[in-house]
């Protein structure tokens, strides 16, 4: 009876984690989403700018590696989130044998 109690603890100990990790992840790929339609803006802005001769493009440059980064974040965050929801999944009792 114990060791069944313990399971069941374990159990939901996996579940409880899982959900949390998830909405963890969902808030920053909310964030990182946010973050990438930002900084598209700036690389239009850093265009204008280079084109109306009030800039050098080393900042247009600038401007698209740094969304560019903030897309692989992105990117990265929707993979964790995913494996986040397959670790839901198992704790859940789901799985391949």
């Amino acid at each position: 009876m114990l060791a069944f109690r313990q399971s069941v603890l374990n159990a939901v100990g996996e579940v409880s984690d899982a959900l949390v990790s998830n909405e963890s992840l969902k808030v920053q790929e909310q964030k990182a989403a946010e973050q990438v339609t930002t900084l598209k803006n700036g690389i239009k802005s850093a265009e204008m700018l280079y084109k109306g001769g009030m800039a050098n493009y080393l900042e247009v440059i600038t401007a698209q590696g740094n969304s560019l980064q903030a897309e692989l974040n992105l990117a990265s965050v929707k993979r964790q989130r995913l494996s986040s929801i397959v670790d839901l999944y198992r704790a859940l009792g789901g799985g391949w044998k």
